[in-house]
């Protein structure tokens, strides 16, 4: 992916999420079974999020958090957290 400046490159790693992990999805988080419905940024775009279901309530965490039921797709999130922690 070609991207200019770490916005742009949190948008193409949105765009891989999007392209190849589905949502909703069985997930865990704290050690709670949730749901992960959608997947974005928070209010600044810095960083991605994951919009999680727990019973009736929406929340917002990182996506750092999240271990999908899906190991596949929760490579594309083992590489996000590998590109995330090396930024300064």
């Amino acid at each position: 992916m070609d991207c200019y400046g770490e916005d742009e490159q949190i948008s193409g790693r949105i765009c891989i999420f999007d392209d190849n992990m589905s949502t909703p999805s069985s997930c865990t988080i704290w050690k709670e079974k949730v749901v992960l419905e959608r997947i974005g940024t928070n209010d600044n775009s810095n960083v991605v999020i994951g919009i999680i279901k727990l019973d009736k309530t929406m929340m917002k965490v990182c996506i750092h958090d999240v271990i999908l039921d899906n190991q596949k797709e929760c490579n594309y999130i083992d590489a996000y957290t590998y590109w995330y922690n090396g930024i300064d």
